[in-house]
């Protein structure tokens, strides 16, 4: 069943906790403020699915073949910018992105990135420490946003 089918599809098989794919699409975009079209929702389902960080063209494979490239990179920089979706380079110096637990804050764990097989992981479980900045003794003269933290080496899939 494409992306797009499963607009109507249901995330849950209790009756009384039925909520469509369309329907948490929507209410994304509408907390962040934007209007719902058929590649934005298409876009949230992709990622939402998706068990790691996708590059544009791992995205694009997902959706329907007559799907504008441009439309789906501005997409995603709309989304980063809203904080739906996080963001890691991976291992070819390209964008990954993921969607983001909590579109409210900022995503603070680290993310691994493979680098015999390119994969790029959000290491949910880790937690980038609070004080990581100050314990960095950064310039007064630098205004750090936040911090992003990627980790290089051998996923587990690769190590065996």
């Amino acid at each position: 069943m494409s992306v797009l089918a499963r607009y109507n599809a249901t995330v849950s098989s209790d009756p009384e906790q039925q909520v469509s794919v369309t329907s948490r699409a929507a209410a994304l975009l509408h907390r962040a403020g934007l209007r719902r079209t058929p590649v934005r929702a298409a876009v949230l389902i992709v990622l939402g699915e998706s068990g790691q960080p996708l590059g544009v063209p791992q995205v694009l494979e997902r959706l329907p073949h007559d799907t504008d490239a441009v439309t789906v990179y501005r997409t995603l920089n709309t989304f980063t910018q809203k904080q739906l979706v996080h963001r890691v380079h991976g291992e070819d110096r390209t964008w990954r992105y993921a969607l983001s637990a909590d579109a409210t804050t900022r995503h603070e764990h680290p993310h691994f990135v493979c680098d015999a097989c390119g994969t790029v992981e959000c290491l949910e479980q880790s937690e980038i420490p609070k004080d990581f900045i100050r314990s960095l003794h950064v310039a007064s003269r630098y205004s750090v946003h936040y911090p992003e933290v990627v980790l290089h080496g051998v996923c587990p899939k690769c190590h065996d």
